[in-house]
């Protein structure tokens, strides 16, 4: 399918990799349907456009990228309402906050992830709850010293 967005242009995009939010991104509650979208092959980051709204896109990365020790338990009715069978069907990974011009700066909510099963499409933003993790994790040390050519 054709899908239009105002980040990207005019894509084409594969029906069979459109994911279904079975419960909404936090503060997105009447759209159901993205699809991730590659920001470059080398990048880190990738997009969760979705096909509902053009102006919706969101971020997003896996913190492991980052060397960031993250693991979390997905409640048991979570884990029956994707229809989950086994954790090889499961794909996890987290908005980033990347301020315009600074990416240095960037942070990855690790409170809310998104989960979603791959075998059935099915997908929902998982709000962890008595968590050591934070809403603005940082990507990057402070201390890391840029280097120019």
């Amino acid at each position: 399918m054709k899908l239009n967005t105002s980040r990207f242009g005019e894509i084409e995009v594969d029906d069979g990799l459109v994911f279904n939010f079975i419960e909404p991104i936090l503060g997105y509650d009447n759209l159901k349907k993205y699809v991730l979208i590659d920001n470059s092959p080398e990048s880190p980051f990738k997009w969760l456009q979705s096909v509902e709204d053009p102006n919706i896109a969101f971020p997003i990365t896996f913190p492991a990228y980052f060397g960031i020790n993250y693991q979390f338990v997905i409640p048991e009715e979570k884990t029956k309402k994707l229809e989950v069978k086994g954790s090889e069907n499961v794909l996890s990974f987290n908005i980033a906050c990347i301020p315009q011009g600074k990416v240095e700066d960037s942070t990855v909510n690790l409170v809310g992830p998104i989960v979603i099963n791959v075998e059935n499409k099915n997908a929902m933003q998982i709000v962890l709850t008595d968590t050591k993790f934070s809403v603005k994790h940082r990507l990057f040390d402070k201390d890391v010293v840029k280097c120019s050519s």
